[in-house]
């Protein structure tokens, strides 16, 4: 099922009662803006979302990466370690 963002923010239901896969689309610029895939899948998508979850620390934190100061980054990643 293909929604736009609009819709969404009428009927905010379409996601929370969601049964399918929905794609949700910005009619304007016709660019797909996000995938809801039902909760009862996420067994399947497991290790997946994990490896995504990392693309997107890795993307956010590109800059501190390349850092001179590789102390910051040791320290960052014992705080994450302790977190979960």
């Amino acid at each position: 099922m293909i929604v736009a963002v609009n819709e969404i923010a009428k009927y905010p239901k379409i996601i929370s009662d969601a049964n399918e896969i929905i794609y949700v689309q910005d009619k304007r610029k016709n660019e797909l803006k996000s995938i809801v895939i039902p909760a009862s899948y996420e067994s399947y998508l497991h290790d997946a979302i994990k490896e995504i979850e990392y693309q997107m620390w890795l993307k956010r934190n590109q800059g501190l990466l390349k850092s001179e100061h590789p102390e910051i980054l040791e320290n960052i990643v014992s705080d994450i370690g302790d977190k979960i």
